[in-house]
Order: C-alpha cells, then sequence, then structure tokens
C-alpha cells in the first residue's frame, strides 16, 4: 500500500468511512477500488497487500472504518497477524465489520481444521460475512451493500461448510482430538446443499423477487404484474421469510444464489 506524503494510505473516495480491502491487486484491482468509491457515497475505498500493513495502519487511523474486506489468501498466509488483528478488533474495534472475500476453490481451506483452534473461535465471533469473488459487479456491490449496512452475508456453500465445521469443533471441546467424520459430513453437506438449491418460492413469488433483483420498488412491481401494492409487500414478506432473510436486499441475494447454483 502506497502512503501519500503525511504517511495516510492512498485510496480513492471521500474522507468519510473508509472501506478497507486486504490482498491481491489481482483480487482486489484499482478499477474495483473506483468503481467501490463510485458506487457508495461518502466512502473512501483502500487497499493494503497485506495484513501486517492494515495492522498498522488500524493503530494510527482516525477516520471511521465501515468495513474491512480480507482475501481469503491472507488469512492461510499468516494466520498469526489474523489471530492478533481479529482479537484486536473484537476488543477495541467491536463495531467494525469484518468480511472475508473467497474464490471457489478457496473454501475448503477456509473452512477446515488448517486453522488453528484459536483462529476458529476468533472467526466465528467477528466475521460477518463472505463475499464471492465470481459473481457480476452488481450482485458484488450488493453483497458489499449489506454488510455495511449491518446485515450480514454467507452463501449456501459457506453455509454447509461452516456448520459442519463448527459442529464438529464444539464436538471436539469435550474430546481429546478433533473427530474426524468424513463420511457423516458428506452426508449432512449434501442434505444441506440439497435443500440450499431448491427454490422454496411460488411462481408469482418467484415473478416478485426477479423484479426485486432488477431494481424495481413495490409500486413498480406492482404496476408490472398487475398487482396491489399491498399484495406485492405481502408476498416480499412471505419471501423474505422463506429465504431466511432479514430483509428484501439479502432476500434478493440468497435467491440469486439459489438460480446459480441450480444453472
Amino acid at each position: 500500500m502506497k502512503n501519500d506524503p503525511e504517511g495516510a494510505p492512498v485510496g480513492t473516495g471521500a474522507q468519510n468511512d473508509v472501506l478497507v480491502f486486504i490482498g491481491s491487486k489481482q483480487c482486489f484491482s484499482d478499477v474495483l477500488l473506483r468503481t467501490i468509491a463510485g458506487e457508495l457515497d461518502n466512502s473512501q475505498a483502500v487497499r493494503f497487500d497485506e495484513l501486517s500493513e492494515f495492522q498498522n495502519y488500524i493503530q494510527w487511523n482516525q477516520s471511521p472504518i465501515g468495513l474491512v474486506v480480507v482475501e481469503a489468501q491472507q488469512c492461510h498466509q499468516d494466520q498469526e497477524i489474523c489471530k492478533s488483528i481479529l482479537d484486536t478488533m473484537a476488543s477495541k474495534y467491536p463495531s467494525i465489520r469484518l468480511a472475508v472475500a473467497y474464490w471457489e476453490a478457496d473454501l475448503d481451506r477456509l473452512l477446515s481444521r488448517r486453522f488453528s483452534a484459536q483462529m476458529l473461535d476468533s472467526a466465528r465471533t467477528i466475521v460477518q460475512g463472505y463475499v464471492p469473488m465470481n459473481v457480476g459487479i452488481d450482485i458484488w456491490l450488493s453483497v458489499i451493500r449489506l454488510l455495511i449496512c449491518g446485515g450480514d452475508y454467507f452463501p449456501p456453500e459457506v453455509v454447509v461448510r461452516r456448520e459442519a465445521l463448527y459442529r464438529e469443533w464444539d464436538a471436539s471441546k469435550t474430546e481429546d482430538a478433533f473427530p474426524e467424520p468424513a463420511q457423516v459430513q458428506a452426508v449432512q453437506a449434501a442434505q444441506v446443499a440439497n435443500r440450499a438449491h431448491k427454490n422454496p418460492l411460488t411462481k408469482r413469488e418467484t415473478q416478485v423477487i426477479e423484479h426485486v433483483v432488477g431494481g424495481m420498488q413495490n409500486k413498480e412491481i406492482a404496476r408490472k404484474l398487475k398487482l396491489s401494492e399491498h399484495t406485492v409487500k405481502l408476498h416480499i414478506h412471505h419471501i423474505i421469510s422463506k429465504m431466511s432473510a432479514k430483509n428484501r436486499t439479502e432476500a434478493a441475494m440468497r435467491y440469486m444464489n439459489l438460480k446459480g447454483a441450480a444453472r
């Protein structure tokens, strides 16, 4: 990460909430940072190449940090620094939200026993979401917005591995060694995956959520589908419930994940 003459990190955007991205340029390119700054008002997007650079930055930074997104590979490369940062954020900066950016190939390592016991416990309490890097920019920005606004985001493929990992991790705390339930875990993962990939919505609810994904407001959806606005609101309420989401944005993201998994 380059510094200006006064030692501040060089980024893009207004000097308000700072959005921190830790990882390579291949993951968080300059173009992506400029897009973030342009799409998210009152935000400054900065990138650090390594966790150690962010560790130094957080000690003197005075600007409010809205979100920290760490490339998954960084978590593997230096677990000691990663654990230290997690603990620092939890104790001194509990309001800072943290997410992990991943490619599909990262998941097996990211959610596995290869992390230390201390890392697993720390990540469980402070990581608010996992950001997929293999989606379109519109969906990616929606995930970032959701996290900034206080929502959590755990894609189905993450939920499968994460739940299995922590279920076994909790069980291991009362045993001498971490168990190896490979066959049981595979069956459970398949069951969860099958449920996650099945669209629980009715035909009409699917039409409504498709328009929500397209950016339409309730009044526009009502006019398009020739429904009352009250009926649209009711459909969206049911959709949010069925998708186990907190709001319409998260429901739309979960629906897009289901569509992608079903292809």
